[in-house]
């Protein structure tokens, strides 16, 4: 106890009369007074409008002190008839009082459908409500990403409806959830297919890897190298990109490969030395074995 009083922070209390209470909160949380109260006063200034505070300005307080502001209301008494408005001869109003203890308790709950707004704005909704928030322009946010991060994608969510779909999009996706730039080479796929005969039955009609229109493939490059490749960061890549690719389109996913390993071979041999290529062609014999 004794150690948190000993390193408080002690700040000086900025002016905030005159001002709206919104900006009057900004101001006090930026100057590191986070506790504030709010009354009402009657006034005939613009609605909401600070006109007294609590400690007053340039006060050297810790920044645990709780300021007070007062508010102009004009009240619910507005609505009443002009007999009720009336004052004794000290300048005491009951009714007045009574309005002013009610308008006090359904203060919050007021400023809460006022600022109702606040919550649709990437700028102002609080960091709970970021996640619910992305969710309503169809965007996935990562959990462990700071509030500054999660903000500054959905502020760009006009942008980033105009190329989704694209390859910069994806790219940017990408780049966006694993932290690394991939490289997408579009009309490329590594493996050609193909058929044995119409009846040869290896399984259903032999189709290994059926052609594909090479219009709607492309190849993603991830810059980590294969033995660092965990199954968390593949599953991930895999639904950003299910999430944002176009549906009829294929994509083949690859990582880098340690300096000298082969790309890409043959991968399904027939006999001693006969093989089915990437490219569905025979492979011819070596002369050793001709």
């Amino acid at each position: 106890m004794a150690t948190e009083l000993i390193n408080r922070k002690v700040v000086r209390v900025p002016e905030v009369n005159g001002l709206g209470i919104a900006k009057a909160r900004i101001i006090l949380e930026d100057a590191g007074l986070k506790k504030v109260a709010v009354l009402f006063r009657e006034g005939y200034e613009e609605h909401d409008t600070v006109v007294d505070q609590r400690p007053a300005r340039g006060q050297m307080v810790y920044e645990t002190t709780e300021v007070v502001l007062w508010i102009a209301r004009r009240g619910y008494l507005q609505h009443l008839p002009a007999l009720y408005r009336r004052s004794d001869a000290v300048g005491h109003n009951v009714v007045r009082d009574l309005c002013f203890l009610f308008e006090h308790m359904f203060g919050t709950i007021a400023e809460k459908i006022e600022e109702n707004a606040r919550y649709y704005d990437p700028h102002t909704t609080p960091p709970e409500f970021l996640t619910w928030l992305a969710s309503w322009m169809a965007f996935t946010v990562d959990l462990d990403w700071p509030d500054e991060r999660k903000r500054a994608l959905i502020k760009r969510a006009v942008d980033l409806y105009r190329i989704r779909g694209t390859k910069r999009a994806l790219a940017l996706f990408l780049k966006l959830f694993t932290g690394y730039e991939p490289t997408i080479d579009e009309n490329v796929w590594p493996f050609k297919g193909f058929r044995v005969e119409s009846e040869a039955r290896i399984g259903i009609d032999s189709v290994i890897l059926p052609p594909v229109n090479l219009a709607h493939c492309y190849v993603i490059t991830v810059p980590v190298a294969f033995d660092k490749v965990t199954p968390e960061l593949v599953l991930r890549i895999h639904q950003i990109v299910s999430m944002e690719k176009p549906t009829h389109t294929h994509y083949y996913l690859k990582f880098l490969e340690e300096e000298g390993d082969v790309e890409l071979r043959e991968f399904f041999v027939i006999g001693a030395r006969s093989g089915i290529g990437i490219g569905a062609e025979v492979i011819e014999p070596l002369d050793g074995d001709r």
